[in-house]
């Protein structure tokens, strides 16, 4: 008990001193923390009445700071026994992590700024593993909680008004806020986003002034919600940014490992962004990051113009079911077919093609023929196909127009087949 004594102490001394380095290192929150293990040998020999005690004798006074030792205590040991569940595990981190937020909430309260971010990601991590305990949940109850807690702390950040932004609660901004997006997307639920992105803008904090690794999990966040809102252009933007700015390979293995993880998460989301724009990825790098079974039989399907292959690609069970996991099934869905539609016709034009042809143009009844010979799909009629070339028409993928009397698509003199990546795609 001694030890548990001294160690309470030590943490009154650094509030006393305000000492953000000595608060961290004390709360410690990984498994792999110095001096993690001695606090739990202790701590098992107490019982949690033992605990409570034992706080209010060396801190008599403050009762906000009590709370806040004696709960992390009870996590502390809780999360360190195999019998715990993370469910329990997390209902104890949220109350240590209340009685914290009393405590953070303090005009002068900035030093515990590095805390507040320790503590935040803890508390998401213990959030999500919760929920993965409980798979057959209707609703994931647990990342909504975390969610809520990192709303409440967003709006105590952004209110803080310490001009210097080292010395200010707002230097957790964008790291409080990738944390909320995680559980966002977690949830699958991202109704929230402009909320929390409008009330980041009219704080004034700028996303440059901030570390680049927030920077790179901020942009692929707003790179993944782009997406959802099917603006490629912007989630290409964002996404681009994320994977270029990742960090250089590292020396410590552990460390590139992360590394590597995150560009690789990265790079999925920005690769089926640039499919839909036209902009395929070399096989190359699709290899590094052992993507090219995923992506390299929709890219080929594309360019040859095969319906039949890039539907049974999409549809192949291990394909699909990585695409659904990974929320991107139905996007690539409904955009690659276009694409592929448009790769076919051009190659039905540049096949039937004859030297003394003065216009490019392309016989429906042909295109049906095709069609249904890749497809095996005999239900298609003309009158699909008719439908599909003005659709691409409409949408600026294909110039020229149909002669619908003759049943003929008539292409443009100039650049009848634009560059994908020109085209002003629809529902942007």
């Amino acid at each position: 008990m001694t030890d548990i004594r001294q160690f309470v102490r030590q943490i009154v001394k650094a509030f006393s001193q305000k000492d953000r380095d000595g608060i961290c290192n004390l709360i410690m929150l990984e498994e792999n923390s110095p001096g993690i293990g001695d606090l739990h040998k202790t701590l098992y020999e107490l019982s949690e009445s033992s605990i409570r005690a034992l706080v209010q004798e060396v801190i008599p006074d403050s009762r906000q700071l009590r709370d806040f030792v004696t709960n992390y205590l009870i996590f502390s040991i809780a999360s360190a026994l195999d019998s715990s569940s993370y469910v329990s595990v997390y209902e104890l981190l949220s109350s240590c992590y209340g009685s914290f937020l009393v405590l953070f909430t303090a005009q002068d309260a900035q030093w515990l700024t590095p805390l507040l971010m320790n503590l935040s990601y803890s508390l998401v991590d213990w959030a999500i593993m919760a929920d993965k305990e409980q798979p057959k949940a209707k609703k994931l109850k647990i990342s909504d909680a975390a969610a809520k807690h990192l709303t409440r702390v967003l709006n105590i950040v952004i209110s803080d008004r310490v001009p210097n932004l080292e010395e200010s609660k707002k230097i957790a901004i964008y790291y409080v806020s990738n944390l909320t997006f995680r559980a966002y997307f977690k949830l699958r639920s991202t109704r929230l986003m402009p909320t929390t992105l409008a009330n980041i803008a009219n704080s004034g904090a700028q996303l440059s002034d901030y570390p680049m690794s927030q920077q790179v999990t901020h942009r692929y966040y707003l790179g993944r919600y782009s997406l959802y809102q099917l603006d490629l252009r912007r989630a290409e933007a964002h996404l681009a940014f994320a994977f270029r700015n990742c960090p250089m390979p590292a020396r410590d293995k552990d460390e590139n490992a992360v590394i590597y993880r995150n560009s690789r998460l990265i790079l999925i989301y920005l690769t089926a962004c640039r499919l839909c724009l036209g902009r395929f990825p070399s096989r190359q790098l699709l290899q590094i990051y052992g993507l090219e079974p995923y992506f390299a039989p929709l890219m080929h399907a594309i360019r040859v113009g095969n319906l039949e292959l890039l539907n049974n690609s999409l549809n192949s069970p291990e394909l699909m079911g990585w695409l659904v996991k990974k929320e991107l099934f139905f996007l690539l869905k409904e955009k690659l077919v276009v694409l592929c539609w448009r790769s076919l016709i051009r190659k039905i034009c540049i096949v039937s093609r004859s030297p003394s042809d003065t216009q490019l143009r392309v016989q429906l009844p042909t295109l049906l023929n095709v069609v249904q010979t890749l497809t095996r799909d005999p239900t298609y009629d003309i009158g699909d196909v008719e439908c599909i070339a003005a659709s691409l028409l409409d949408q600026g993928y294909i110039k020229g127009y149909i002669h619908s009397a003759k049943k003929i698509l008539v292409l443009g003199s100039k650049n009848p087949f634009p560059t994908v990546y020109s085209v002003s795609v629809l529902g942007e």
